[in-house]
């Protein structure tokens, strides 16, 4: 039976890979991107194929903006078996995003978080419906500083990136706890470290240094896609949920990343944030 997915990110790197095979399995999709070009050429590239498309522009850094894409997105399409949550970034430099949060943590956490539980109502409507989040093995060697969480006091970029990571596992684990008496699936995953545009929106040595690394290093875009791949269409991992996947297999996660008290509190924080901040309330949930 044909599957409706939405990948984020979809227009660049492991995203567009991603795209590009579920589309010869003749899925039905849904792609968000902030390049309107890029988007539109995308779209045309898969739909000369046959594949049935539909395609929202939208920038996933601003909560409003992903909040209201979210609703969008439910009133046009009211079932929806797979999130793939693939759009993140790296900031260098300590950066505001137009609503005056720390772009890392809004890019790479907010966006998730608001994504799937404002289009749970379109997934729960799927019945065995997946949500995947591209994490990072980045996320090794750091824990959550509550009292900093923005990292406005202390900026690091790497820093910032790998606690962002470590939120993507922290929401995936709960999620996965809140959900487990429905038939929807929580997994995240560690693409490995590829040869993509990936954080080629910095300038200076930040983005010399990644360029050099990506040349050496990196494993190619398709590699990458992988792990994604496999968790969005493999019917072996039909029934997992809450679980840490690298090269395609459950992969333990760093200690830090299983404190359940500290992935309660980010998911409060993140919950009084949106709500006092934005007045967000997310449906069926």
């Amino acid at each position: 039976m044909k599957k409706t997915i939405l990948v984020t990110g979809a227009t660049d790197g492991i995203g567009r890979v991603c795209v590009h095979s579920f589309a010869k399995n003749q899925e039905e999709l849904i792609l968000v991107g902030r390049n309107a070009d890029k988007l539109a050429a995308l779209v045309y590239s898969l739909e000369v194929t046959g594949a049935v498309v539909h395609s929202y522009v939208a920038d996933l850094s601003s909560a409003k903006e992903t909040f209201l894409l979210t609703e969008t997105i439910r009133k046009n399409h009211p079932k929806i078996d797979v999130l793939l949550n693939n759009a993140g970034a790296y900031f260098d430099k300590h950066t505001l995003t137009k609503e005056g949060l720390e772009a890392t943590f809004a890019l790479n956490h907010l966006n998730y978080f608001i994504m799937a539980l404002g289009l749970l109502p379109s997934l729960k409507k799927a019945g065995e419906a997946r949500i995947v989040n591209v994490a990072s093995r980045a996320h090794m060697g750091v824990s959550l500083d509550f009292s900093d969480l923005l990292g406005d006091k202390d900026y690091s970029g790497w820093k910032q990136y790998q606690r962002s990571k470590l939120m993507n596992i922290y929401f995936t684990y709960e999620l996965a706890e809140r959900l487990n008496q429905t038939k929807i699936t929580v997994n995240c995953l560690h693409p490995g470290f590829v040869k993509t545009k990936f954080g080629q929106n910095n300038e200076g040595l930040a983005k010399v240094l990644l360029t050099f690394a990506q040349n050496l290093f990196a494993i190619s875009e398709e590699k990458g896609a992988k792990t994604s791949i496999f968790l969005v269409t493999d019917p072996s991992v039909s029934s997992v949920s809450g679980k840490y996947f690298v090269k395609s297999k459950i992969t333990k996660s760093s200690d830090p990343s299983y404190d359940i008290q500290a992935r309660r509190n980010l998911w409060s924080y993140t919950e009084d944030l949106l709500k006092h901040k934005f007045s967000f309330k997310f449906p069926g949930f």
